[in-house]
């Protein structure tokens, strides 16, 4: 079950941080994409918008060189103005013929097809010329008149104003950031599934703890069951041998089964009041208590039960302490905490309950003089089911459950329980609750 949540776990890990990194790399790879081109088609608009073309049947003032005669099939580009970045200038006709003008650089006409306007739109757009790569800009004038004598002292009538820039470079560029993206996205895939994995693992280690407690809490309480079922069992099963019998003969028998029923009873209480407060269904009935008052109560109630044992209960406590609380949950939680200290130390012992009130908050002890708790057992006495000796608990009537519930009162209300302890000398509760 797990070794399948695991992998399902991982691949939508993977996945989200697969999609992450792309994204991420898309964004890098597209904003310098931008930031390259951006300079570069700013040279060419502002080209375009501060020189103009003057267009007559004489020859272009500015240019003054010799007539050429060059074969139709080549036409040479002319390079225009002082410019960070050199700016070829391209004129065509109507019929998308180029116009030969003098230059130094070259284009054969195979390329020239290639740079016909008619295949680019008004922005700015990327061509590739043999291994050269130029960004290309058309700027139509299709209120010309007349003529431009080219190289070869013919007229001829212009239609579109061609503005390359050689952007091989850039290009060259963007190409190594795209590979470096790539290998870089690579790696990061293969460490996007071992982040994957690792996350999977650690999102089911509470889950499998979770699971884990479930199971022994199941397992705990079936057999906390099963024994005062089997003592009822049997008893019953001795009542029904002897019918004949009267209620005084078989007295002993009736009073266990009476005796398991109340257990039973009690450890079902408590395994509803853990299952509520765990499904949060349990909510606290908070409103203003006098907690010297409750204590006293508590005190009071378990007075009768260590004077059988010939233990003495000395009580402490300021007054008054008024605070917000769930009085029922207090009451519950102090007879708890008493009635452990009191079943755990010897005749003769001695129980010391002390309460102090504080600004904001009020400090509760419960120190015995009983048998202590080893330090092995210390970490683990809050824990469901736990007892340290299983035997001497069940026969004096423990469930395992007490605890546990009385650090779930205190947690609910916003305070803090803890336990000092020692073997043969005893143990000291402390309890903080928030006024």
């Amino acid at each position: 079950m797990f070794n399948r949540s695991r992998i399902q776990l991982t691949i939508r890990n993977a996945a989200v941080l697969s999609v992450i990194l792309i994204s991420l790399n898309l964004f890098v790879f597209i904003i310098m994409k931008k930031m390259l081109f951006e300079q570069i088609d700013l040279s060419i608009t502002s080209m375009r918008d501060n020189i103009s073309v003057s267009v007559s049947s004489q020859a272009v003032p500015s240019l003054d060189v010799p007539s050429l005669a060059i074969p139709a099939q080549k036409a040479f580009l002319f390079r225009v103005g002082k410019m960070d970045r050199p700016i070829i200038q391209l004129y065509w006709t109507k019929d998308d013929q180029p116009v030969p003008m003098p230059g130094s650089t070259e284009f054969s006409e195979e390329h020239l097809k290639q740079l016909q306007p008619k295949l680019f739109g008004s922005s700015p757009q990327t061509v590739k010329i043999s291994d050269q790569y130029f960004r290309v800009l058309n700027v139509y004038n299709p209120d010309i008149v007349g003529g431009l004598i080219g190289a070869d002292g013919t007229s001829y009538k212009i239609s579109t104003q061609q503005l390359l820039s050689n952007v091989s470079a850039e290009i060259g560029m963007l190409h190594r950031l795209r590979d470096i993206l790539l290998i870089g996205g690579s790696l990061g895939l293969i460490v996007a599934v071992a982040a994957g994995y690792y996350l999977a693992n650690r999102a089911l280690i509470p889950i499998r703890l979770s699971l884990e407690k479930q199971q022994q809490f199941v397992s705990d309480a079936s057999h906390e069951l099963r024994t005062p079922l089997s003592v009822i069992q049997a008893h019953t099963e001795l009542l029904l041998r002897h019918p004949d019998h009267t209620i005084e003969q078989d007295s002993k028998h009736i009073s266990n089964v009476l005796q398991e029923a109340r257990r039973m009873s009690k450890l079902v209480g408590g395994l509803l009041t853990l299952a509520r407060s765990d499904s949060n269904q349990l909510e606290l009935e908070l409103k203003p208590v006098q907690f010297d008052r409750i204590v006293q109560e508590s005190v009071n109630k378990m007075q009768m039960l260590a004077e059988v044992k010939d233990i003495i209960l000395h009580c402490g406590i300021d007054s008054p302490v008024p605070m917000v609380a769930d009085e029922e949950r207090l009451h519950q939680l102090l007879v708890t905490v008493l009635d452990n200290a009191i079943k755990y130390t010897p005749e003769g012992g001695v129980v010391r309950v002390v309460c102090r009130k504080y600004t904001h908050s009020v400090h509760l002890e419960v120190e015995d003089t009983g048998i202590g708790i080893s330090p092995d057992n210390l970490p683990h006495v809050f824990d469901r089911f736990y007892r340290g000796d299983k035997a001497r608990t069940r026969q004096e009537g423990g469930t395992g459950l007490g605890l546990a519930i009385a650090k779930w009162i205190v947690e609910r209300h916003g305070g803090k329980i803890r336990l000092e302890s020692k073997l043969s000398t005893g143990t000291r509760v402390y309890i903080t609750l928030p006024l």
